[in-house]
């Protein structure tokens, strides 16, 4: 079973993440900021670390720098998340190392199917396209 660490320190948006992926057949660890979320992947190795940007105290650019710059962590792959949209974000993020990078808000099929091809699984089945109900018409009146 793979193994994902979600680094994200809003509660709500953690359990959301985690809960998405579990539903998917991960095995999903938890870490509320940057130095704890290191020393998880340090010592549990996981597949893929899902990296928040905007993490009290160090942020995600930071911990994505030192979990890239060895420790046994240099090859496990890194999603960023941020919900700073400029362009120059995702360049900063993509410089010190992260692999993907998503904005928030995320649209979950998306962020689903990252994690799978960073993990290396199949792509998720594309969605048939959503058809307006066909309504019938009114029965006709005897009067």
């Amino acid at each position: 079973m793979k193994r994902v660490l979600i680094i994200e320190d809003d509660r709500f948006n953690r359990r959301l993440y985690h809960d998405l992926l579990e539903a998917e057949g991960y095995e999903v660890e938890l870490a509320a900021n940057a130095p704890e979320g290191i020393d998880r992947a340090r010592h549990q190795r996981p597949d893929l670390v899902v990296m928040d940007i905007g993490l009290p105290g160090m942020d995600g650019l930071e911990a994505t720098r030192i979990l890239k710059a060895g420790g046994g962590t240099a090859r496990v792959p890194v999603l960023v998340i941020s919900a700073h949209a400029l362009a120059h974000h995702e360049a900063q993020a993509r410089r010190v190392g992260a692999d993907e990078f998503l904005r928030k808000p995320l649209r979950f099929p998306e962020f689903q199917q990252i994690v799978r091809q960073m993990l290396g699984g199949p792509p998720l089945p594309t969605p048939a396209p959503m058809r307006a109900a066909r309504e019938d018409p009114p029965p006709e009146s005897d009067h």
